[in-house]
C-alpha cells in the first residue's frame, strides 16, 4: 500500500484509546493525524498515557467534527457509552469512515438499548448503517463498511466460544456464561467498585443477569445461526489489570460427537489468524493473549445424560486489544483492504 492511511481519535484519555495510539503509531500502514479530547486539553498526550512519555508530538485537542475530519480517512470513536450516538453523526457529512467502540450502534433494536445501558438513543435511525465488527462473523461485510460498531469484549469472547455451533445449527434455548475480567475494563476513573484497594486480593460478581453486552451476545450469536437463543450471564470482577476468562455452557444433542465438535471449530477458524484452537485437554489461560489480539479457545465435552451431552468452551482474550483496540484495528486493515494481522502480530509478554 503506497499511501498511508490516515487516522484521527476522538476520546484520547481512556485505556483503550491509550492501547489504540499506540498500536497507529506503529502500523505500517497508518499515520496517525489528530488526537481528539474533552479532558486533558492542551496537554501532550504523554503526561496522561505515561508509556508514551516525552516522545510523541501530539497535543489533546478539543477539536470539532470538520477539524478533526479534515486530511483523515478514518475517525475512531472512543467516546463513553451515551456520548458516542450524540458525537457520531456530527462526522456523517464528513464522509470518513468510522470506528465505533462503545455501546452505542451495536444492538439493533433501540429498545433494548436504552433498557440495557439506562440511556434513550438519539440516533437510532443511523442503528442499520453500522456493521457490526466482529471478523470472524462479518469479514466480508466488513470490508465494504463505512462504519463499524466495534463489539464489546465480553461480547466478542461469548461469540467467538460458539460461532462453529451456531452456524452447524446445534445452539439452540439457553445459553450459560461465567466470565471474568480486569480492572482496565471499567474505565479510567475509580468507582467504588473498582477502585484498586477493594479489587486487589478480591473476587467478586457484579450486574448479574443484567449485563450489558448479555443482549449483544444474544443478537450476535443468533446472526450466525442460534435459534431462540438466549443467554444468563454473571460478569466476576477479577483481580488483575487486562484480560478476561469466559466459561460457556451449552447442552448439545447427545448423538453430537466429540470429532464433529473438533471438525466444526477447525472448519470455522480455519481462515481466522486470531483464534488459537487449544490441543485436548489443554485449557485457555488469560495471561497467555496479554497484550495480544489473539484469543485462545478450549472445550470439554461431557458424556452423555438424559438425552444431552454438556458441552464447556472456555475462552481468554485481551479486552484492552482483542476486546477494544486491536479488533478496531482489526476492521480497519479489512476495511481498507489490508491484510488483518497488519500491526497486531506481536506476541505480547510473558509472565
Amino acid at each position: 500500500m503506497s499511501k498511508k492511511i490516515r487516522a484521527s481519535l476522538m476520546g484520547g484519555t481512556g485505556y483503550a484509546a491509550a492501547e489504540l495510539i499506540k498500536r497507529l503509531l506503529t502500523h505500517p500502514h497508518v499515520e496517525l493525524v489528530k488526537v481528539g479530547s474533552i479532558d486533558h486539553i492542551g496537554e501532550n498526550v504523554g503526561q496522561v498515557h505515561r508509556n508514551f512519555r516525552n516522545r510523541l508530538p501530539y497535543i489533546f485537542e478539543n477539536l470539532s467534527a470538520a477539524e478533526l475530519s479534515q486530511n483523515t480517512d478514518v475517525i475512531f470513536l472512543a467516546l463513553p457509552h451515551g456520548v458516542s450516538f450524540q458525537k457520531a453523526p456530527e462526522f456523517f457529512p464528513h464522509h470518513v469512515k468510522l470506528i465505533d467502540l462503545s455501546g452505542d450502534y451495536r444492538i439493533r433494536d433501540v429498545n433494548i438499548y436504552n433498557k440495557y445501558y439506562h440511556a434513550t438513543h438519539s440516533n437510532p435511525e443511523n442503528i442499520s448503517s453500522f456493521v457490526y465488527g466482529l471478523p470472524e462473523l462479518h469479514k466480508e461485510k466488513i470490508k465494504s463498511a463505512t462504519r463499524i460498531a466495534n463489539p464489546g469484549c465480553f461480547a466478542t469472547g461469548v461469540a467467538l466460544g460458539v460461532l462453529p455451533l451456531a452456524k452447524a445449527g446445534h445452539l439452540r434455548g439457553k445459553i450459560r456464561v461465567v466470565g471474568a475480567t480486569g480492572s482496565s475494563g471499567s474505565g479510567v476513573k475509580p468507582q467504588e467498585g473498582t477502585h484498586h484497594p477493594i479489587r486487589c486480593l478480591n473476587i467478586k460478581s457484579y450486574k448479574m443477569l443484567d449485563h450489558q453486552h448479555q443482549p449483544e451476545m444474544e443478537q450476535t450469536i443468533s446472526d450466525a445461526g442460534g435459534k431462540n437463543v438466549s443467554v444468563d450471564f454473571i460478569p466476576v470482577s477479577a483481580p488483575f489489570s487486562r484480560g478476561m476468562l469466559l466459561n460457556i455452557i451449552v447442552d448439545l444433542p447427545e448423538q453430537v460427537t466429540e470429532k464433529e465438535i473438533t471438525d466444526l471449530y477447525n472448519g470455522y477458524y480455519k481462515d481466522a489468524p486470531f483464534i488459537r484452537l487449544l490441543e485436548k485437554g489443554a485449557l485457555p489461560e488469560a495471561i497467555t493473549v496479554a497484550g495480544t489480539n489473539f484469543a485462545e479457545i478450549g472445550m470439554y465435552l461431557k458424556s452423555p445424560q438424559n438425552g444431552t451431552r454438556s458441552f464447556a468452551v472456555s475462552v481468554s482474550l485481551d479486552n484492552l486489544v482483542k476486546g477494544a483496540s486491536g479488533q478496531a484495528i482489526q476492521n480497519m486493515n479489512l476495511m481498507f483492504g489490508l491484510e488483518e494481522t497488519v500491526g497486531l502480530e506481536d506476541f505480547g509478554s510473558w509472565p
